[in-house]
């Protein structure tokens, strides 16, 4: 793996500052196409994750909300950006990529990430139950 240099080193603190600071597509999305939860059930906190997909599967918004720590916003604010407009393939391919990069990172910014990324495959959960005829409200997951 190559080690970043310092001008790397500082875009990243840059982009990590402005999500901290201005959380990107942070709050309640009304009418949503699926919500999902990814709880942490050790502390009680939590994050949402709001889909609104078009006909074809495209991820035209997505929003989050949690009760967490500022690392789960910044985590949420990163994965939302990161995956808004894209396909629903795209969005799950990332959410694998980012699951994997995530287990090298220190126990608590595994589960404050990990929040997000089960709150983003709870919503596909109800996407499917949606789509099997369930009439749930939002899909949770630990």
């Amino acid at each position: 793996m190559n080690e970043l240099n310092d001008n790397q080193v500082q875009e990243v603190t840059n982009e990590i500052l402005d999500h901290m600071m201005d959380p990107k597509n942070y709050g309640q999305m009304e009418n949503p196409s699926c919500v999902g939860m990814g709880v942490d059930t050790k502390t009680g906190e939590y994050a949402l994750i709001y889909l609104d997909l078009d006909e074809k599967e495209n991820i035209q918004n997505i929003m989050f909300g949690c009760n967490a720590c500022q690392d789960t916003v910044v985590a949420g604010s990163l994965f939302t950006e990161m995956i808004k407009g894209e396909s629903l393939d795209y969005g799950i391919e990332a959410a694998k990529r980012l699951s994997e990069k995530i287990k090298n990172a220190p126990p608590k910014q595994q589960a404050c990430s990990g929040m997000v990324l089960k709150g983003f495959e709870a919503a596909l959960l109800h996407k499917e139950s949606k789509s099997n005829g369930e009439d749930v409200d939002m899909c949770s997951l630990e």
